[in-house]
């Protein structure tokens, strides 16, 4: 009885652990945000004790959020954390921007019936759901503007708005205004890239 107790207060002892790292990180995270704020306004949103912080706001005039996601760790593959941002900018054409790496990483099925054009020496795929879309995209433009967001999961480019997941190995690092900036920068201009034949 007395081996249960002092295993039960063990185990206590570590989750309480646990948790309380969990709490610095995202303590990290919220004040990284807070930057995000002095420079854009906004606010960063945190419902509790050891809970993930949001940032939300706007950058030039488009509404933005951005948060803190994760999968749950498999036999496979361990916990990943992601930085999920979404901009609330409409674009001209749907199509979607993957990491061929994160696909793999995914063991995602690569029978689909979209179409698929390779950029970046084949580091990431663009992807449409015909090919005369894929004709409208100026493909060099979006390369560059691909180089500046790298690396990233994916990011979904639509007439609502886009949506991007980065893979994060340092959630403190990767939410500092230094490293936000250029990415927030460079999704507006993916938004406004001109369709082939448009003079931008």
């Amino acid at each position: 009885m007395l081996y249960i107790a002092l295993l039960l207060v063990l185990m206590l002892f570590v989750l309480g652990i646990l948790i309380w790292l969990r709490k610095i990180q995202f303590d990290a995270v919220h004040r990284n945000f807070l930057d995000l704020v002095d420079h854009y306004g906004g606010r960063v949103i945190r419902d509790g004790f050891a809970i993930r912080p949001k940032f939300s706001g706007f950058v030039d005039d488009r509404r933005i959020s951005i948060s803190i996601s994760s999968e749950r760790k498999t036999n496979k593959n361990p916990r990943r954390f992601y930085i999920s941002i979404y901009l609330q900018a409409p674009a001209k054409i749907n199509f979607t921007i993957m990491s061929n790496a994160w696909i793999n990483l995914r063991q995602e099925n690569k029978g689909s019936k979209r179409i698929i054009k390779q950029i970046m020496d084949k580091q990431y795929s663009i992807e449409v759901s015909s090919r005369n879309l894929l004709k409208n995209l100026d493909v060099f433009q979006i390369e560059k503007v691909v180089n500046q967001m790298h690396p990233f999961a994916y990011v979904l480019v639509s007439r609502k708005g886009l949506i991007l997941e980065r893979l994060s190995d340092n959630l403190i690092a990767d939410t500092e205004y230094e490293k936000l900036n250029p990415l927030l920068k460079a999704l507006q201009s993916l938004t406004s890239l001109p369709l082939k034949g448009e003079v931008s």
